[in-house]
């Protein structure tokens, strides 16, 4: 996944690539939330921002907990079903490898 740079940068990427990741089209996660195919792709696009409530609509749609769309290492997250210890473990594991590559540079 590219280094983006804000939080919105980050929830479109992460929306459109677990989307991507399910095999879901834009108008099949818009259908499922109730929303336009238009919108989904202006979310993606960074030119709009959902609501919370959308938000906890796409992450059920997509099975990922929402904050995994906030995640820099939301791609390390498989899905809801995943051992929240796991969860803990990677993203550890990403944070320690980030310090390193701070260290290191």
């Amino acid at each position: 996944m590219k280094r983006v740079s804000n939080l919105q940068e980050v929830f479109a990427e992460n929306v459109k690539n677990r989307r991507k990741r399910k095999a879901m089209t834009q108008a099949e996660l818009a259908s499922a939330i109730g929303v336009s195919t238009s919108f989904i792709t202006e979310i993606e696009t960074v030119r709009k921002a959902p609501s919370f409530t959308t938000i906890e609509k796409i992450a059920n749609a997509l099975d990922t907990p929402a904050w995994t769309l906030f995640s820099t290492y939301s791609d390390k997250v498989k899905d809801k079903k995943e051992d929240g210890d796991e969860i803990t473990r990677v993203l550890l594991k990403n944070k320690i490898n980030d310090v390193i590559d701070e260290i290191l540079k």
